[in-house]
């Protein structure tokens, strides 16, 4: 992002291609992707789960600082927040696509369902939204354009705003917090309380999530004051950055233990069905298991080196974690789908439970109307719709850093700090 223009090219492309293509599945209908009645959730719930933690983390590191008075990644703190935001951006509008009938999305808040856990998803979600952009504004009010001038004035001085810029980024960190964390407890709960689903319905879904989440969510505001200072600003904040780095390989060792305790709990106790499902994991999509388990575990030892990090160790790590997180995400419907939780037993024949077949909801010449699997893989439409949220990340982002002071005040290259920068100079030379 040091060339924001870059970012925003690129954020409108990509923009431009996923609604194109969501007009064309509008017109056509769902049956345009490749999800069928025994596979709702494909891509675009996964790619949904994979932003709202990345959102969840983002606030997660911008609240922690402000709460417990951790000076040394303050500077952070606009950078953690306008992630958070434009997550929470990207994840909301992910969901509308999946829903097919964009145009009922308004009965989920004129007859809400409590007893769903996805109208508390939606409640959550629009709280966080909220929380987030306040969360960036009450930041950039003291200095937030690029030419140095405050947001608001009001007949206050800087001094003044400054103040009130610390003391309303405090507030909203006390609210915010505990909603970053609710908001991916409550898409964690989504899964989790789905006893027909083995493979979900586990009580250490809702804390992996979470530390996923400020995994991702810190990587991404790393990797965005990575690419907008350069190797340049990486040296002025190396330790800060060390900071981060240990931070998102404790959460990982975390993410790996609550892995490791699920897959022994499925395997030792688990029932016909979680076996099932468990062979499909280590089987069919053994390779996605795979991506997702080692390119993390390949993160967490790169960022727990004891050489320290360096700026080409710290792109790698975050560039390998985002793809094991998206495999993750993809490896909760891959598996899951796939092993259909509708038996019939013949009693007294002793013979094992049949899989009871589903409609794939499609009548085709040449195609099976019932089966008990389906064998998905995204179609190109779906893959180019939820670039969705990419492009809106990235429009956000390359939006934020044209207008607004978002990186520390040393590294800013606005012309107040030109004019610091040069004084010394100007005095060393005796003039």
């Amino acid at each position: 992002m040091r060339k924001n223009g870059a970012a925003l090219i690129a954020g409108a492309l990509l923009l431009i291609v996923s609604l194109l293509t969501w007009g064309y599945q509008l017109a056509r209908g769902l049956i345009v992707t490749n999800m069928r009645n025994p596979f709702d959730w494909g891509l675009y719930i996964a790619t949904f789960a994979f932003f709202v933690g990345i959102a969840a983390g983002g606030l997660i590191v911008s609240s922690s600082v402000y709460l417990f008075n951790i000076q040394a990644l303050k500077p952070f703190t606009r950078i953690a927040s306008l992630s958070a935001f434009a997550s929470t951006l990207g994840a909301g509008a992910m969901i509308l696509p999946d829903m097919g009938r964009v145009d009922r999305v308004l009965n989920v808040f004129i007859h809400p369902n409590f007893r769903s856990p996805l109208v508390w998803d939606v409640a959550v979600i629009s709280a966080y939204l909220v929380v987030t952009f306040f969360s960036v504004f009450v930041q950039l009010v003291p200095d937030g354009r690029k030419d140095g001038s405050p947001l608001l004035r009001g007949g206050k001085s800087a001094v003044q705003l400054k103040q009130a810029s610390a003391k309303w980024s405090r507030r909203i960190s006390i609210v915010g917090l505990p909603i970053a964390i609710l908001i991916h407890t409550v898409t964690a709960l989504i899964f989790a309380v789905q006893a027909s689903r083995p493979y979900w319905n586990t009580a250490t879904l809702p804390p992996d999530f979470i530390a996923v989440a400020v995994a991702s969510g810190t990587a991404l505001v790393m990797l965005m004051f990575l690419l907008a200072v350069g190797r340049e600003g990486f040296a002025q904040h190396k330790d800060a950055l060390r900071t981060f780095a240990r931070i998102i390989a404790g959460a990982l060792a975390v993410h790996f233990c609550l892995v490791a305790m699920d897959l022994i709990v499925h395997g030792w106790w688990g029932s016909e069905e979680a076996l099932a499902t468990l062979s499909l994991v280590f089987g069919r999509y053994g390779m996605v298991y795979a991506v997702e388990l080692i390119l993390p575990a390949c993160t967490m030892f790169l960022f727990f080196s004891k050489n320290g990090p360096s700026y080409n160790r710290l792109l790698l790590g975050s560039a390998l974690l985002f793809i094991g997180v998206f495999a993750h995400r993809l490896m909760l419907m891959l598996p899951t789908f796939n092993a259909i939780p509708l038996t019939v037993t013949i009693p007294g024949l002793g013979l094992p439970a049949w899989t009871y077949p589903a409609a794939i909801g499609e009548l085709k010449e040449g195609m099976p109307v019932f089966v008990s699997a389906w064998n998905y893989v995204p179609s190109a439409v779906e893959a180019a719709i939820a670039l969705l949220p990419f492009g809106l990340v990235t429009l956000v982002a390359g939006i934020g850093f044209r207008l607004f002071n978002l990186l520390p005040g040393q590294l800013v290259s606005g012309p107040n700090v030109e004019r610091k920068a040069k004084a010394p100079i100007a005095h060393k030379a005796g003039v």
